[in-house]
């Protein structure tokens, strides 16, 4: 038997949209010609750091040089934050954007001395077994692991892009559960995380979509009017560092989360339950969205949209190559 592969983002499509996750995941469909200009830009950001934060206490090129060298000549503009008192979606140049982001990220953190780098970003490919059965290759990727020298324990590395930042949802992260679930034992077994310790939790590091604020502050760190009286209008913060820990009775239930998962996906792929659309407001975010419109008529005119402006790819081409070489 065939074990299905399974991976973080996929679970993400699946959890939005069965239907998204048919036509991603199943079908391969991907947009035609670039990369949707968000994910691009998270993946940029996500490299620079990588670049950044290297093994010990040691960093690498500046952020912002290796985000400005990895854009080169791409023109695109960013869905970038909102500020309260905006009463539309504001769009920055990417290049400006993300350099500037991690220009202010260095400002804010300087090298994060107190991180101690035991392991740098890289892909992972582990069998899951409930109930004393495999059953499915679970492959992902950390951003990073470190142990943090102020209070001795050893945390995964999270890095997140957004245009509003949000935690409230973190202390029931599916990434976060699975990551800390797999975590210790694929280190060990790696001969990474030492023997006696365990993965102590994931430590979320958010970066907001914003060149920031360029008004005065005083001492507390309130923006400032021109006449020098604290200003109304206080931005929230650019980062937001969260660490998220799970309790080892939570195990368990992170393993059956995905395989009720799979057993579901698996039913779908099947055909013994049906693949259905979970329809919201954010739906217009979708690069299915034209599709689906289409193919809510009933109607097999999506097709044709789905050959013209899509092109089939192997989702899992990342994990798998990496898992063979």
């Amino acid at each position: 038997m065939v074990l299905p592969i399974l991976t973080t983002s996929e679970r993400r499509s699946f959890h939005r949209c069965p239907q998204q996750w048919q036509w991603r995941y199943r079908m391969g469909l991907v947009p035609k010609g670039e990369t949707a200009d968000a994910l691009w830009f998270g993946i940029g950001v996500h490299y620079a750091l990588a670049k950044w934060y290297q093994k010990g206490r040691r960093r690498g090129a500046h952020p912002a040089e290796t985000f400005s060298q990895w854009c080169s000549d791409e023109l695109r503009e960013i869905r970038a934050s909102r500020e309260e008192w905006d009463d539309l979606p504001k769009f920055e140049d990417a290049h400006e954007l993300g350099v500037a982001m991690l220009d202010n990220y260095i400002e804010q953190y300087d090298r994060d001395p107190d991180w101690d780098v035991i392991y740098i970003e890289h892909p992972f490919k582990v069998k899951i077994n409930w109930r004393g059965q495999d059953v499915v290759n679970f492959m992902s990727a950390w951003d990073g692991v470190f142990r943090d020298l102020a209070d001795g324990r050893i945390y995964l590395m999270e890095h997140k892009t957004a245009a509003q930042i949000s935690t409230s949802y973190l202390a029931l992260d599916d990434q976060a559960g699975i990551y800390w679930a797999l975590a210790s034992q694929i280190l060990k077994t790696r001969g990474i995380l030492p023997a006696g310790e365990q993965i102590a939790g994931i430590h979320y590091n958010f970066l907001r979509k914003t060149k920031g604020d360029d008004r005065p502050r005083d001492t507390r760190g309130r923006y400032l009017n021109q006449n020098g009286s604290v200003s109304k209008r206080q931005p929230p913060p650019a980062f937001v560092r969260e660490v998220v820990e799970r309790q080892p009775s939570e195990l368990r239930t992170q393993l059956d989360r995905i395989a009720d998962e799979v057993t579901v996906m698996d039913g779908m792929r099947a055909g013994t339950i049906p693949v259905f659309k979970n329809t919201s407001r954010d739906c217009t975010w979708c690069e299915f969205f034209t599709m689906c419109q289409l193919h809510e008529h009933g109607s097999d005119k999506w097709r044709e949209i789905a050959r013209s402006s899509f092109t089939q790819a192997d989702p899992y081409a990342r994990y798998t190559k990496s898992a063979s070489e």
